[in-house]
């Protein structure tokens, strides 16, 4: 939990609580699009999102059903995440990020909030944690990604420990050979691993399956490339996980599912949107 995280809303009736962007992290349909789809408050400002208990706010959702075990777990992330948020009574909506002597926020210094105050002391020691938040890509999916990386993501493997599905049901969505793991979606799948060759291949690069993710971001992070180069070869590690994520999750709820090329070419228009060049340099 953040526990100086304060963010000075004003009164709340003029912003949505799930589509406009009024937390750091990002848009909360975007962060939580799961629970967005059961809200029953979408469309709500934050002052109908909540109630006052005398000077404490109470932050209170409903949904359209009753939510499994694995949602629920991601209505107290929500919790987290706004613990220390609340609307006043005294003055119009407006943000201000604590943690920056500027008022401004910034990835960097939401990083370092969380590194200092949510995580564990093993965890903030990897020097990736501190190489997620650079603001190159959207929060979230620095987000996600840092999520993947400290092993918080829920996939199925860690549904099972917490005995949210059956230990029947663990198999990887992609490609229904072996238990998914966070190391097995994002890396060792045999349909991720192609889009991660993609990439080697488009920057000239030979690579040998890394021991774990965090090896993995870092191994990729620093590997001396053109400066030229730099930029779009790190955000290239972003836009795999996060579209990863989106296919594994289209497949699991939607029931849809892409081909292998245009599972790699999304990872590319993705890198080309967030870096604002062609990331195989054509």
């Amino acid at each position: 939990m953040i526990s100086g995280l304060s963010m000075e809303l004003g009164n709340g009736r003029t912003i949505q609580f799930w589509e406009d962007r009024w937390l750091p992290p990002g848009v909360l349909k975007d962060i939580f699009p799961r629970l967005f789809s059961v809200s029953t408050l979408q469309g709500s400002v934050i002052r109908d999102c909540g109630f006052w208990d005398g000077l404490e706010w109470i932050w209170s959702f409903q949904w359209r059903r009753e939510l499994f075990q694995w949602e629920l777990d991601l209505v107290h992330q929500l919790h987290e995440l706004l613990q220390s948020v609340k609307p006043t009574t005294e003055k119009e909506n407006g943000v201000v990020w604590k943690f920056d002597k500027t008022g401004v926020y910034s990835t960097a210094s939401f990083g370092k909030v969380l590194q200092a105050e949510v995580l564990p002391e093993e965890i903030t020691s990897y020097s990736f944690t501190r190489a997620v938040w650079k603001g190159l890509v959207p929060p979230r999916v620095e987000l996600l990604t840092w999520f993947v990386l400290i092993g918080r993501v829920n996939t199925k493997d860690r549904l099972c420990r917490f005995r949210v599905i059956a230990q029947q049901d663990n198999r990887c969505v992609l490609c229904d050979k072996a238990e998914e793991t966070a190391f097995h979606l994002f890396l060792e799948c045999e349909t991720t691993w192609k889009v991660w060759c993609a990439w080697l291949l488009a920057l000239g690069r030979q690579w040998s399956l890394p021991g774990t993710l965090n090896d993995h971001f870092e191994s990729w992070t620093e590997l001396s490339v053109r400066k030229v180069d730099r930029k779009k070869w790190f955000i290239g590690f972003f836009a795999v996980i996060w579209t990863t994520w989106l296919e594994r999750n289209g497949r699991l709820f939607r029931d849809h599912t892409s081909s292998m090329e245009d599972i790699i070419n999304r990872s590319f228009r993705y890198s080309e949107k967030w870096s604002g060049v062609d990331p195989i340099g054509c």
